[in-house]
């Protein structure tokens, strides 16, 4: 995580006295910055953020049909403003940089830092999960308690979660990206490797539909050039599809 990022969400949550997620209210902070937020149709973007003559404007586009991922947009677009010092500037990010599919550009992956511990402290997170051992639906129940998308709290958990999960990002077939913690048994998997024909995520890349709910697979699905790997052994696999750019996030922990 970026530490400047993390530390500006920080900073604004001590700042505006806010103890609980119900009182982040992203419309309020932005109006304290005079800024706007918007709803419109966006063609090639799914979030804007413009900046000019000490005034603001965040367009959300209209057709996101989930709260959470909205709500994600914004204090992505927020994590620009703050970021950048409060300077003159314009941001136009699309779905792959909000929904951290892409990892290539510094100042989206920052926005997304900053949107992350902005609405899910990394204290507050780890309280709420504390004890509680994984599976689908705690990612739900996160999701809801802090008000993101499912997406964002998955990773969330992959950063700063206590029990052994994996998080792999693919898209048109192949891997993106990965983030495992450190309690989870195997560490490696090559970027840009194929998706195995083994894995439940296969399925979605062959246009088939894929089940919400977790699956056992065989740790070589996904492991099989890691170190420590082990013949016979078994995960969990759990599959967030994004269709609107052929991408899904796959979700991985042990029995």
């Amino acid at each position: 995580m970026n530490i400047l990022a993390k530390a500006n969400a920080k900073k604004l949550l001590r700042g505006l006295f806010i103890d609980k997620p119900g009182k982040i209210d992203l419309y309020a902070i932005a109006g304290c910055e005079n800024i706007f937020i918007e709803e419109k149709a966006l063609e090639s973007c799914e979030g804007q953020f413009v900046f000019k003559s000490g005034m603001g404007i965040i367009s959300v586009d209209a057709e996101l049909a989930e709260s959470g991922q909205k709500r994600f947009t914004i204090a992505h677009e927020l994590g620009h403003y703050f970021n950048s010092g409060k300077k003159e500037n314009s941001f136009f990010c699309s779905g792959l940089d909000i929904r951290g599919i892409k990892q290539n550009l510094y100042a989206e992956v920052a926005a997304n830092d900053f949107a992350a511990e902005l609405l899910m402290p990394e204290e507050w997170f780890s309280t709420f999960t504390k004890g509680k051992k994984y599976s689908k639906f705690i990612l739900a129940d996160a999701a809801q308690y802090f008000n993101t998308s499912l997406s964002a709290a998955a990773l969330r958990y992959a950063e700063i979660g206590s029990y052994p999960v994996a998080i792999i990002m693919c898209r048109d077939g192949a891997v993106k990206w990965s983030r495992i913690n450190k309690y989870f048994p195997f560490k490696f998997i090559r970027t840009g490797s194929k998706v195995s024909s083994s894995s439940y995520a296969y399925e979605f890349f062959k246009g088939e539909k894929i089940s919400n709910d977790p699956e056992k697979i065989l740790a070589d699905a996904w492991f099989w050039e890691d170190f420590n790997y082990k013949k016979d052994y078994f995960l969990y696999e759990q599959n967030i599809p994004m269709y609107r750019y052929n991408s899904v996030l796959t979700i991985l922990w042990e029995e």
